[in-house]
């Protein structure tokens, strides 16, 4: 089979969607099957380096090519693919037996009143839901996520696969006492014990209502610092203006967005790790704590209990009394925060991309009839 694949966003910045990609991609050219060649699509002038700093990327299994976006549409007839995939979003091409596409949540369809398109969410939700029914098939990540497309795109369950995510391997419960000082220094809180979120001041994660839980229990929780990482603005709301607004600027530490090795150390030794998101297609930040031993608290909506099963505290996000009353709870309760840590632990090595790649690779198949 000679599968095409949009790799662009792990080219870039990478987001959740840009290691969703770069992650399933390495995963799929390392099970190695001789019957399988990839074509990975990139824009010109990225390409320059990948091989010395990805090694798997010079497996003779999968090819590079630079295109620039105008020309995609071509692409698959030019290359003579028998299937394409674009892991974000979008179909550019496709193949003898056209495309599959990974449309991981639908979280402006659902909240469009956060939409930055110029002229609304509208037409890129009519845009949407006619290349999601063109697809051959459309990959999700989460049974919630598939019940989405099936009711606002009207995709039918049988063309949807759900295929969870994995968590890196780099994500171990390794302390790091040196690391862990060196970020206290560098955003100057000086307490032993934290409680972290990451997410930022997109208004879904729900940050505020973390902050506002946070400064409503300061008797009880005055020992840890809330350590909040992504970016500390957003257009719909501040961190650092939520945490003056409650009177907890000086308990508030909002690191900005980090470097996937410094977040690695913030959730190996945080106390406890809060999720509280309105809307997740998946959660990834939930096992990832989980990977490092935290314990987590999530929200009791969306994807998230069905990824972080009997492992974490659920609670409704948007319940600050019970977001408080649980976040006290857990912390005052060594018990409870050793169960959850065993749990969590656990969980999280149930998703592996090794058997994302295998779920993805036998989508391939069906769509292009080979034999397995």
């Amino acid at each position: 089979m000679r599968i095409g694949i949009d790799a662009n966003p792990m080219m870039r910045t990478r987001g959740g969607v840009g290691w969703h990609t770069y992650h399933l991609l390495r995963s799929l050219v390392e099970l190695k099957h001789d019957d399988v060649e990839y074509i990975a699509y990139v824009e010109p002038g990225t390409l320059a380096g990948l091989v010395a700093k990805e090694p798997w990327a010079g497996h003779p299994s999968v090819q590079w090519k630079e295109v620039r976006r105008w020309m995609m549409p071509w692409r698959g007839r030019l290359d003579r693919l028998d299937l394409f995939h674009g892991p974000n979003f979008k179909l550019r091409t496709e193949g003898r037996y056209g495309g599959v596409v990974t449309i991981h949540d639908l979280w402006l369809d659902r909240f469009p009143e956060y939409s930055r398109k110029v002229f609304g969410q509208r037409y890129s939700f009519q845009r949407m839901k006619r290349m999601a029914l063109r697809a051959t098939k459309v990959i999700t990540v989460s049974e919630y996520s598939a019940s989405d497309i099936a009711a606002l795109y009207c995709v039918p369950k049988d063309r949807i696969a759900v295929i969870y995510n994995g968590v890196s391997e780099g994500f171990q419960p390794t302390p790091q006492p040196l690391a862990l000082n060196a970020l206290r220094r560098k955003f100057g809180w000086r307490s032993d014990r934290y409680i972290l979120f990451v997410g930022g001041a997109d208004p879904r994660k729900n940050h505020e209502t973390l902050v506002r839980a946070y400064a409503s229990r300061l008797a009880a929780l005055k020992a840890y610092t809330l350590v909040m990482v992504g970016d500390c603005e957003h257009r719909f709301g501040s961190i650092e203006k939520t945490a003056a607004v409650f009177g907890v600027s000086d308990r508030v530490v909002c690191t900005g967005p980090l470097e996937l090795d410094d977040l690695k150390v913030l959730y190996a030794h945080a106390d406890v790790f809060v999720f509280p998101s309105i809307y997740e297609g998946f959660g990834m930040p939930v096992l990832e704590a989980m990977a490092c031993g935290t314990p987590v608290i999530t929200s009791n909506t969306t994807s998230l209990p069905e990824v972080a099963g009997e492992a974490a505290a659920l609670v409704d996000p948007r319940s600050l009394d019970r977001l408080a009353e649980t976040l006290v709870e857990v912390l005052e309760d060594p018990a409870r925060r050793a169960t959850l840590r065993a749990r969590g632990f656990e969980r999280a090595k149930e998703f592996t991309w090794r058997r994302a790649a295998n779920e993805t690779v036998a989508v391939y198949r069906e769509m292009c009839g080979a034999s397995p």
